[in-house]
């Protein structure tokens, strides 16, 4: 019933003027995609497997270009593909280690705060307390010790009618009074900017995680060097550092975080399947990452492209472009004044190309099947939460789409056909603002630079907890709803050929016309 609902809300938007051999060849083309047609749970398996033999993927690393390398000849291998690629000249940031000792005693690193100062210091150790500023009075020539703060958002944002549009949740199983929540070493970024404008020498930042669970952490990820060194520990590293402040006495500490600068070359991968007219239907993710659920996105991309291309051009009625970008772990890709990453200058490209008609919609995949870990007390009484997954559910899939009643309409149908549970589309992920264009300007990731740009977006992402560490790896995906999605959105992609650009676009004509006329957009 929700497949006939669908047909009959999209059949007076599909376009009418094919020709009459075209309309004949359309009466073969799938109304959905054969799962049988389609990768297997095993063959995604294997991929992500294959893409965590790379290990942590810095923008630019070696890993980095040779899992590019590794995608290009997955892609190559697909019939009727055309590949090329958008360069970019950078310098990358490479970890040399990092060594922490307090009163003269060692103290173990998880990791260093990317793009920290390579420097050594000694200095008395200060703990400032989250919600107490890092200012000249407190901490200058000392180095600060800060907790990691959680993140709680409280999931009736959503539902309607606040930031939802739908919820698909048939199990119950989300609780609309709680909240989700997730530590976030992104205000790393703050307290170090703040730490080297007070004059301090360096930041430990105190995870309340394990150091097992956090090792080679990765975040923030601006692409901008800081001016002081920073360092992660884990909660019992923390735990050590506490105790011997809490004597009263002041505690010398020695800092060292060990890092180079290498200029070197970084790139987007782009593969472009011809359809019946040149105007794209572009899929992204980005290809730097730590982990595989960070990213696997590519991977149902490559296996996209494989169905996609098995069928006559006649049921492509669009171009579909393949964009597997780079600069996600380096934000500023192109200079300290344009915070944008690879997925912020390919939008721009697409904002230029849009109003020519060489653009029909953005489609970006970020996640899929992240498994659900909760934070739960260490046994033994040891300090901190350790993270344990729920063998039965998934991190809710949040998906932003822009403002088209039917664009919203036709992922709701195929998030409920292939049971793609624990989905809420959404109007976007920030309060709406009337006075700008969009109206949301964030979608929570890789969408967000599309979205800001006023094009037609579908951008699903999840936010799991175990994102920024490569100690969790494939295992963090639950590949049975990696699948399920998969499906959902390659169908998306299906659907979105035929499909009306003014249904596609919905008010981001009128958007796009505002801004034109001087509305503002977002900063």
């Amino acid at each position: 019933m929700r497949r006939l609902a669908l047909l009959a809300l999209l059949l007076p938007l599909i376009t009418p003027a094919l020709p009459a051999a075209a309309q004949a060849a359309t009466l073969t083309c799938p109304v959905r995609v054969d799962p049988a047609a389609f990768a297997t749970e095993a063959r995604l398996g294997e991929l992500a497997e294959q893409q965590e033999t790379f290990g942590p993927r810095p923008t630019g690393s070696t890993a980095h270009a040779g899992y590019i390398d590794w995608l290009e000849d997955e892609l190559a291998a697909v019939p009727g593909l055309q590949l090329s690629s958008l360069p970019y000249a950078i310098d990358r940031w490479d970890s040399l280690g990092a060594t922490l000792t307090v009163g003269g005693t060692p103290v173990q690193v998880a990791a260093p705060v990317p793009f920290s100062a390579a420097a050594g210091v000694t200095a008395p150790l200060v703990h400032l307390p989250a919600g107490t500023g890092i200012t000249a009075a407190n901490a200058a020539g000392k180095i600060v010790v800060r907790d990691l703060p959680w993140t709680n958002v409280p999931n009736l944002l959503f539902y309607p009618p606040t930031l939802g549009y739908s919820m698909y949740d048939p199990g119950l199983t989300i609780n609309m009074l709680g909240s989700e929540s997730m530590e976030a070493p992104a205000a790393a970024d703050a307290d170090l900017k703040a730490a080297a404008a007070a004059g301090a020498l360096g930041v430990i930042e105190i995870s309340t995680l394990p150091h097992a669970q956090i090792e080679g952490m990765y975040a923030p990820y601006e692409g901008l060097p800081y001016g002081v060194p920073g360092v992660y520990v884990g909660a019992d590293q923390g735990k050590q550092i506490k105790d011997a402040l809490a004597a009263g006495q002041q505690v010398q500490a020695a800092l060292t975080v060990n890092a180079a600068w290498t200029p070197t070359t970084t790139r987007t991968l782009l593969a472009t399947l011809p359809g019946g007219a040149a105007q794209k239907i572009v899929v992204e993710s980005h290809t730097d990452g730590m982990s595989p659920v960070w990213d696997n996105g590519p991977l149902t991309m490559i296996e996209m492209a494989r169905y996609l291309a098995s069928l006559p051009v006649a049921c492509r009625p669009r171009t579909v472009q393949f964009a597997f970008v780079t600069g996600h772990l380096y934000q500023h890709l192109t200079g300290p004044d344009v915070r944008e990453g690879g997925a912020g200058r390919l939008a721009a490209q697409l904002d230029a190309e849009y109003d020519q008609g060489g653009v029909s919609s953005v489609v970006v995949l970020e996640h899929l099947g992240a498994r659900r870990y909760d934070a739960v007390a260490r046994p033994g009484g040891l300090p901190g939460r350790q993270l344990v997954a729920d063998p039965a559910l998934t991190e809710l899939l949040l998906v932003p789409v822009s403002e088209s009643t039917p664009l919203r309409e036709l992922v709701r149908g195929h998030i409920e056909h292939w049971d793609v549970r624990r989905t809420a589309i959404l109007k976007g992920l920030s309060a709406a603002d009337l006075t700008k264009v969009p109206r949301h300007c964030s979608f929570g990731g890789e969408g967000t630079p599309y979205n800001q740009h006023l094009l037609p977006v579908i951008a699903p992402i999840a936010a799991p907890k175990t994102l920024f560490s490569p100690k969790f790896g494939a295992e963090a995906i639950d590949l049975a709803v990696m699948r399920k999605a998969s499906l959902a959105f390659t169908d998306v992609v299906l659907d979105l050929g035929p499909m009306a650009q003014s249904a596609v676009a919905g008010d981001v004509t009128a958007m796009r016309q505002q801004r034109a006329s001087g509305t503002p957009g977002c900063a």
